[in-house]
């Protein structure tokens, strides 16, 4: 009996040295780590935010930021899928990394060109742009931020964790400015400048610190090389520019549709539970890259994988939905306050949000991208975007904030259900696959 004893304290000791060996565990638990602090920022700033800009000034804000995420999702054009499939696979070859890195940030660089055009052009044509002009174009500087920085080439080489501290000291940087500078409701400005100004600052500091750490040199840049990792993305962008639809421009939707002070009521909620949401963001980052190789080498053992991620992944997102769901009212009238009461019935809705997307991101970006299946994948994105968008003309008009959050789950439960029937039909579903797999398999 004592040797048994002994034999199963050796055997979890062997669990753990293996867990500390593998390169997901630790960027996960790492990028934990930093992501608890990354949690505690917005839930700061946000109550401070909303009670000083008021609704109709955090709305308006909101609003313009809703616009810019269309024009960063334009700028991202799917990088960081398809040019971090392509590091994560050559990731040894450095000379290759090198070339394909000073090909994509070009590639980037020239559509924030074109980005700058179309807002400019958009401003002098659409009177509630033009409305917001100022703040349009200070934060466009969230859009040259993510131009420098290199997420994509971070999480190809499984280095996440650079990422997580520079975005974590910009947003300390910019909770600081917030509190000494924003004061008062005209003071929408001061705060949009310190989202646009931060983000270049993490964007510069992220594109230098990739050039220490993996050597890159400068080298002649060939359009013909940038042409080719724009056709690359393509398709994936159009996914993203699909997502788009029904997450990053709600805000921009709800305030076409209505006005300033509903967009304020909708942005708040949501920016809680997307605060939320995030705790499983490093799961998600920290295992991408392996499964782009493990697709690659053995259709079972990524979908073993698979299994045991949507296991993980969608008990996580139970846990934050029931937790929102539950708590919704008192987490409304702590962090925003007695203004805020109608965005009680919208985090009530959005509170499903975490489980679906745990379940979809399993499903789509660790499964679907991995195996090829972007085309199906930006299909099904396109359909929800579709459906988001005529779902919120026709629920926010009446409905206000609360349709437009009806609108986006509607879409997301869309997302996930189409996902895991066209996984079944082509025979990568994770539910049927079976057998054993090392739960943290040690790295040699």
């Amino acid at each position: 009996m004592k040797g048994k004893v002994f034999a199963n304290y050796s055997s979890l000791s062997e669990v753990v040295r293996a867990g500390l060996k593998s390169t997901v565990a630790r960027n996960a638990a790492s990028l934990y780590l930093i992501q608890f602090a990354n949690y505690i920022v917005p839930l700061i700033m946000v109550p401070y935010l909303v009670r000083v800009l008021e609704p109709a000034g955090y709305g308006a804000v909101a609003f313009a930021q809703g616009f810019i995420n269309y024009l960063m999702l334009f700028v991202e054009y799917g990088f960081d899928l398809s040019a971090t499939r392509k590091i994560s696979v050559m990731r040894e070859d450095r000379e290759a990394v090198n070339r394909i890195a000073l090909h994509v940030w070009p590639a980037k660089a020239f559509l924030s060109l074109v980005g700058l055009a179309v807002l400019l052009l958009l401003i002098t044509v659409i009177p509630k742009l033009r409305e917001v002009a100022g703040l349009l174009l200070i934060l466009y500087g969230l859009v040259l931020g993510n131009v420098l920085f290199p997420t994509w080439l971070f999480q190809g080489m499984e280095r996440m964790v650079a990422i997580s501290v520079i975005n974590l000291g910009t947003k300390l940087s910019i909770l600081v400015g917030v509190f000494l500078l924003v004061k008062r409701p005209d003071d929408a400005v001061l705060y949009a400048s310190l989202l646009g100004g931060g983000s270049l600052v993490a964007g510069l500091t992220g594109a230098v610190v990739a050039f220490w750490m993996f050597g890159l040199r400068p080298r002649r840049v060939y359009p013909g090389e940038v042409w080719e990792v724009l056709k690359e993305g393509w398709v994936l962008f159009l996914s993203k520019a699909s997502v788009s639809l029904y997450t990053a421009g709600n805000a921009f939707i709800l305030g076409m549709l209505t006005n300033h002070t509903v967009v304020g009521y909708y942005s708040a909620a949501e920016k809680i539970v997307k605060s939320l949401l995030g705790l499983l963001g490093p799961i998600s980052q920290a295992a991408y890259p392996r499964f782009g190789k493990l697709a690659a080498e053995s259709k079972e053992k990524a979908l073993m994988w698979g299994r045991r991620m949507l296991l993980l992944m969608g008990s996580a997102g139970f846990t934050i939905s029931l937790g929102i769901l539950v708590g919704s009212n008192i987490i409304v009238s702590i962090l925003l306050g007695s203004q805020f009461g109608p965005s009680v019935s919208v985090m009530r809705v959005l509170a499903f949000l975490p489980f679906l997307i745990a379940v979809s991101n399993v499903l789509g970006i660790q499964l679907m991208i991995p195996f090829g299946k972007d085309r199906a994948f930006t299909l099904i994105l396109f359909g929800a975007g579709v459906l988001n968008v005529s779902l919120a003309v026709l629920l926010a008009p009446a409905w206000h904030e609360k349709g437009m959050a009806v609108a986006v789950l509607l879409s997301e439960v869309f997302v996930t259900s189409t996902m895991f029937l066209y996984l079944r039909r082509v025979g990568l579903s994770v539910i049927s696959a079976k057998g054993p797999i090392p739960w943290l398999k040690a790295e040699s």
